[in-house]
């Protein structure tokens, strides 16, 4: 459709407003991932010698053997989208939904199976062992504990987490507001994180760290050099990496856990807690319950387990 009212002129400029903000409705992981695997396959039909816009069906059926002898189903799958997002932008004949393409993604899948590895939740006595191993007497260690119990309490993307400004926050005498911008509504919503009376306070932990790196402006988390300089933002790969960091010098499988551990943790140590779906999806902005209700049956598969009623044999 979009390809027709192109040829419109007097439409022009309005399509082009459209595309835009059909653009912006993505996050910037989301471009960085369908830029990667666009130039992968771009390259692979350089090196053979075939059209890589538009398509044939039979490239596109090539490539995908290809990459089943190397990649997972789920990585294979993600570079066949990014091939249709290009093919749809362009306006040009996706090959993507032939026939015979969605024939052969289905063997892939029975072949390598669906299932992707998920990564672990961080529950509560997993983020108590990994702040307990903190160094705060450096600067580092201080802006590591904020980004953690401020990433649990939250329960955010970790782009929207290093997203957040001084200028979002406001403290009250029960804990503090943070305006989130969300990355995938293009919205703002307020989240709350309670004060607590324990050294494991995300307040207390992100006020220490505000103060220590002296930041009066902009951005929360920042990076710090090897000589103990501030610099600018950090990247939402970093909170991946200090997850992985602490994981491992708490004695867990870093492997195990990712940047998501903390907003899944969260949500399904409230599970565990007992607090209730609507509580859950206020602070981890989840619009519908499927994902949410995963949490909770995750958080609660040793309650009310029918497998409990061995108990009567002792």
């Amino acid at each position: 459709m979009l390809e027709v009212i192109h040829n419109n002129l007097s439409l022009q400029t309005s399509l082009e407003e459209v595309k835009n903000l059909i653009e912006q409705s993505k996050s910037d992981n989301t471009k960085k991932a369908y830029q990667t695997d666009w130039k992968h396959f771009e390259d692979w039909c350089l090196r053979n010698n075939v059209q890589s816009m538009p398509a044939k069906v039979e490239t596109i059926l090539l490539y995908l053997n290809e990459l089943s002898k190397q990649y997972k189903y789920s990585t294979i799958r993600r570079k066949l989208s990014s091939i249709s997002q290009a093919h749809e932008i362009k306006g040009a004949l996706n090959p993507t939904r032939h026939y015979y393409v969605l024939k052969l993604m289905q063997g892939i899948a029975k072949q390598k199976g669906t299932k992707q590895e998920a990564k672990k939740a961080i529950i509560l006595d997993d983020i108590k062992k990994m702040i307990d191993v903190i160094d705060t007497t450096k600067l580092i260690g201080k802006r590591d504990k904020a980004l953690l119990l401020v990433g649990f309490a939250l329960a955010s993307r970790r782009s929207e987490l290093v997203a957040v400004d001084l200028e979002d926050i406001t403290f009250t005498s029960q804990g503090m507001d943070i305006a989130i911008k969300q990355k995938k509504t293009n919205e703002v919503i307020m989240k709350s994180v309670v004060r607590i009376d324990s050294e494991y306070c995300p307040v207390r932990a992100l006020k220490d760290w505000i103060e220590a790196a002296g930041i009066k402006e902009g951005a929360i988390f920042r990076t710090i050099d090897r000589h103990g300089n501030i610099k600018d933002r950090t990247k939402d790969k970093t909170v991946a990496r200090v997850v992985k960091k602490y994981a491992e010098l708490a004695g867990l499988n870093p492997n195990d856990y990712a940047g998501h551990s903390l907003r899944s943790g969260l949500a399904t140590s409230a599970a565990q807690e007992g607090m209730n779906d609507t509580s859950i999806m206020k602070q981890t902005g989840h619009k519908t319950r499927s994902m949410v209700d995963r949490y909770v049956q995750e958080g609660n598969r040793y309650k009310n387990n029918a497998s409990s009623i061995l108990r009567n044999l002792g």
